[in-house]
């Protein structure tokens, strides 16, 4: 049985999309079928379905894939502990980003580790805070950035800065040409909001349950994308953090006012899978995020925001991403 195969089964399970895979390995889709036909002929059974938006698995598929998932966790683990004897990191590391920091962390991160650490294969997903706790859970990302709100702090979570919220409108608004405004003022305006049950969304719902006011939420969006498109075309405004609307605010397209009565705060933090021991690579990873995520960290504290420090006994990292 070809293990680059079974992997490339499971890149095919974990994306749906034939075509995502060949992009991301610099495959042609007709090797990678040739790769999924040669399975399906020494399994003896089909292995998807096609759909209009890709492939899912069939019964026989879904079958087998916690074994195949198992194999390949226990073939990686075993290149790891081999790797784990040299000094040098190497190996790979799936590392899963919140969309609102990614235009921050996500180029120097590379850059860093293509100067420095070439060895290190790094594997970038991208989400909001709840998909990126369901792949650290289920074992496809070994690191995660992402952000919790108000006190919902995990004790497992390093906590890497504080930042405030702000009201998030197109450039020219009257609501956000102001330099700040309460938050009954920007619960009462259209708003797009992540669904739920995205942390950011629930707080706003329990911070208007408090203020007694009724949050406008008019469009609901699972992509920070469409959601800055959304303000920088006047349909609505949002509820985000500076960084995740800076390079809008550069390009003109979009201002912002600080949310006061109360302020509100959203807490970036790190956090590891507990389905497999960190690697020498991981440790690495999760100190260049350390270094990178200074700046935010200070400029949180500029704003009068004290960085918490992180919770006693966390590091698993054992080297010392809205």
């Amino acid at each position: 049985m070809d293990l680059k195969r079974l992997q490339l089964l499971l890149d095919v399970v974990e994306t749906g999309s034939l075509s995502k895979v060949c992009a991301s390995r610099g495959l042609a889709q007709s090797a990678l079928s040739k790769h999924i036909a040669g399975l399906e002929y020494e399994f003896g059974a089909k292995l998807f379905h096609r759909t209009g938006r890709g492939v899912a698995l069939t019964e026989f598929g879904q079958s087998i894939m916690p074994r195949v998932r198992a194999l390949i966790a226990e073939f990686e683990q075993l290149k790891n502990d081999i790797r784990n004897h040299t000094d040098v990191p190497g190996g790979p590391v799936r590392l899963a980003v919140q969309a609102s920091i990614t235009h921050a962390l996500v180029g120097p991160l590379f850059q860093h580790v293509r100067a420095d650490f070439p060895r290190i294969e790094l594997r970038l997903m991208e989400g909001f805070a709840g998909n990126i706790e369901d792949a650290l859970a289920n074992g496809r990302a070994d690191v995660g950035v992402f952000s919790r709100y108000g006190s919902h702090i995990h004790k497992t979570d390093e906590e890497l800065a504080t930042n405030e919220l702000y009201l998030v409108g197109r450039a020219g608004n009257a609501e956000v040409s102001r330099p700040e405004c309460s938050f009954a003022e920007a619960a009462r305006l259209p708003l797009v909001l992540p669904g739920a049950p995205d942390g950011l969304y629930a707080m706003l719902l329990d911070a208007a349950r408090k203020a007694g006011v009724q949050l406008n939420t008019q469009i609901e969006a699972d992509s920070l994308t469409a959601m800055r498109e959304i303000v920088a075309n006047g349909a609505a405004y949002s509820i985000l953090t500076r960084q995740a609307v800076d390079f809008d605010m550069q390009l003109g397209r979009i201002h912002v006012s600080r949310i006061t009565s109360p302020e509100l705060t959203r807490t970036l933090v790190l956090a590891t899978s507990a389905q497999r021991p960190l690697t020498l690579a991981g440790r690495t990873i999760i100190q260049l995020i350390r270094k990178l995520t200074r700046p935010m960290a200070a400029a949180g504290a500029a704003a009068g925001i004290q960085r918490p420090p992180s919770p006693a006994g966390h590091n698993r990292g054992g080297v010392d991403a809205s």
